[in-house]
């Protein structure tokens, strides 16, 4: 019984390998407290396997975010950027930034985006890689 409690409070948070050095984690629906940790103890360990320097955290599966979740999204961060790792919060919704401000939540300090593609670019240039159109030879 005490394995299906477990088992039913433990989310899936798989995160990708985007690119060298760069990782990627999708976060979806609501986030407590307990999944918060979860989240933050996966995304630690990958990066220490990993060796990566770059960690996309994208909330745009993140229905509201309140005071509580953009602290976690802090503590994130925070503890990414302790390992070397620089994180960025993508998928940040109008609606989402408009909660933000409105809660007076201070992200200073985080680098945060509109959309995945931004995140991408931003880690590209935070590590030194540079995406360039090739002419295609018919």
């Amino acid at each position: 019984m005490a394995k299906e409690e477990k088992k039913g409070t433990t989310i899936a948070t798989p995160i990708n390998i985007l690119w060298e050095n760069i990782l990627m984690i999708p976060i979806f629906g609501a986030i407590d407290s307990k999944q918060a940790q979860e989240i933050m103890e996966n995304i630690l360990t990958r990066i220490s396997d990993s060796g990566s320097k770059v960690i996309i955290l994208d909330i745009l599966g993140v229905a509201t975010v309140d005071t509580a979740v953009a602290n976690y999204i802090l503590k994130i961060t925070r503890a990414t950027g302790l390992m070397g790792c620089r994180c960025i919060v993508s998928g940040i919704s109008p609606a989402i930034a408009q909660t933000l401000v409105n809660l007076g939540v201070g992200l200073e300090g985080v680098a945060t985006t509109a959309s995945l593609r931004d995140a991408l670019e931003t880690a590209f240039d935070t590590i030194g890689l540079e995406v360039r159109k090739i002419k295609k030879v018919p």
